[in-house]
């Protein structure tokens, strides 16, 4: 399994004892889609959606399943789309098309403007071209919004049954006050609107890839003052990118002075970057235990090891 390091908080670089600067590396994670149900649909066809807006949805939803990706592959084989809107033809539009799921659904699009009282300050007294006094001025102002609600139904062609529907809802708005005019349309509104519950459908069929931070411990509390410059350069080389050496020396540290809070901890980081939770999780768990008081840090670790353990098993069965 590739895991990329990815080095984050690169404005703490110069700072990297510094209290109250975080230091965090992306760990790339592996995530089944959220509805089980739909593992074995890679062959998709895409029909209709009703509503204000449905045949611009059906369109950018193709073109998000089509651009789907997973472990850098295409996921997805669209198969086809413009099929029927009518929920009792989606079986037999399927399998004409060769498809092993459907997917199909309604679109809402809600448009509301509403105004409101603004001010702006205005010069009442000038000296020569200074001005000495300003007051505050009532402007008309405007609001504009776009809703914008999506149902979407995944039906497997195999069996007839709906193995995914939501309730999809985003909304996006825009305001300005006289004389200005309004700096987004409407179709810029529906369109990022639309991006997000495009992504989150896609999350929610297709296992995906996504970049997790962890916050590492760059302290070394507790450590002499003969090892604490091996902790700091292992710090050092978590923030450049370079974890293997990090990693590395962390684990000298731990050789020289085993149970340090901060070292064990950094090795869990190290662990999880690998992939090994179950490791991560020991270590981590370790950390929580040499913690003078709740730690959040931990906590927080604890738990974003533990999903990606339960990811991975979840991945695997699905591969079975």
């Amino acid at each position: 399994m590739d895991f990329r390091i990815i080095a984050r908080g690169l404005a703490c670089a110069a700072l990297l004892l510094t209290a109250g600067c975080a230091t965090t590396v992306g760990i790339s994670a592996r995530f089944p889609a959220r509805y089980a149900e739909t593992t074995d649909i890679r062959r998709i066809a895409v029909a209709g959606f009703d509503g204000y807006g449905g045949p611009e949805f059906q369109s950018a939803l193709q073109a998000e399943l089509f651009s789907a990706t997973f472990d850098g592959r295409p996921y997805f084989t669209v198969v086809a789309t413009g099929g029927p809107r009518d929920p009792s033809a989606i079986g037999p539009y399927g399998r004409s098309v060769g498809a092993q799921g459907v997917i199909y659904g309604t679109v809402g699009t809600d448009f509301n403007t509403s105004t409101y009282q603004g001010s702006e300050s205005r010069c009442v007294r000038w000296d020569g071209d200074k001005c000495k006094e300003y007051k505050s001025f009532p402007v008309p102002c405007w609001r504009r919004s776009v809703d914008l609600m999506v149902t979407p139904s995944l039906v497997s062609v195999a069996n007839g049954r709906v193995v995914y529907s939501s309730q999809k809802r985003a909304r996006r708005e825009t305001s300005w006050c006289a004389p200005q005019t309004p700096s987004t349309g409407d179709l810029a509104l529906v369109t990022d609107a639309q991006r997000e519950i495009l992504a989150d459908i896609r999350r929610d069929i297709a296992p995906y890839n996504t970049t997790l931070d962890a916050t590492l411990k760059t302290k070394g509390v507790g450590l002499s003052p003969e090892i604490k410059p091996t902790f700091t350069a292992a710090v050092k080389a978590a923030s450049g990118g370079n974890m293997g050496e990090a990693c590395r020396l962390w684990g000298s540290v731990n050789t020289a002075a085993p149970g340090n809070l901060d070292t064990i901890y950094d090795l869990g980081v190290c662990a999880e970057s690998n992939g090994d939770y179950v490791r991560a999780l020991a270590l981590y768990r370790q950390a929580q235990g040499l913690a003078p008081a709740p730690d959040s840090t931990i906590a927080g670790a604890i738990a974003r090891a533990d999903d990606l353990q339960r990811a991975k098993a979840a991945l695997a069965r699905s591969r079975k």
